[in-house]
Formats: structure tokens, sequence, C-alpha cells
């Protein structure tokens, strides 16, 4: 499944445009590298069917993603997300994902990663 693939390629530490936060909780990407190095790979390199990067995160939509939003109002858990975030001191090109379902450390979880 979908969710599968950005885990492996999180896990892998082959790119530094993509990266665990929060002891693993969730994710970050680094936009423009993302693209240029991830998405944008052809066969018999490429690691997801589209090469647009819009693409990318409409999948990661439809499989209940959250993109978090500094200064957003949130719960207490996403309220230290944000925090620690913050202090890593991450740029407008970064953004930053939470599934309950993708954690670092709990690749079982990735079967309860279902589309909406």
């Amino acid at each position: 499944t979908f969710p599968k693939k950005p885990w492996r390629i999180v896990q892998s530490h082959w790119f530094q445009s993509i990266w665990w936060v929060n002891d693993g909780i969730s994710v970050a990407i680094d936009e423009e590298p993302f693209k240029k190095n991830v998405i944008a790979r052809r066969e018999p390199h490429s690691f997801f069917v589209t090469d647009i990067m819009k693409s990318f995160l409409h999948q990661f939509h439809l499989y209940t993603f959250t993109k978090v939003q500094r200064g957003s109002k949130t719960s207490d858990l996403l309220d230290e997300f944000l925090a620690e975030a913050a202090a890593a001191a991450f740029a407008d090109s970064k953004l930053l994902f939470y599934n309950p379902s993708f954690k670092r450390d709990d690749p079982h979880l990735l079967e309860r990663c279902k589309q909406r």
C-alpha cells in the first residue's frame, strides 16, 4: 500500500529530505529536495507512480495524514509536536505530517493506514 513506501524511504536514511521528528511519531519533508531526489525519480528507480509533488501530497491526505500547521489550535499532543518543530527552526519549505498509524518504531500499524 502507499503508506509503506514513504515509511521505507524515511527508514532508509538514504535521503536527507525526509526524516522522523518527535521520537518517530511524525515525519518532516523538505519539499524542494524531496521533489528533486524522490518524487522526480524515473524508472527503473522510481518510488511512486507520480512525479508531481501535489499528487504525492494528495495521496498523503487520502491516507489520513494531517499536515501540521504552525500556530494552529490543536490537541495537547500536537501542541507539544509544534513546540518541538518550532525549536528545530523549520523553514517554510518544510512540511510536517502526522498520522497515528505512521510511526518509526511500529511498522505493524501501517496496516491501519486506510484510504478515506
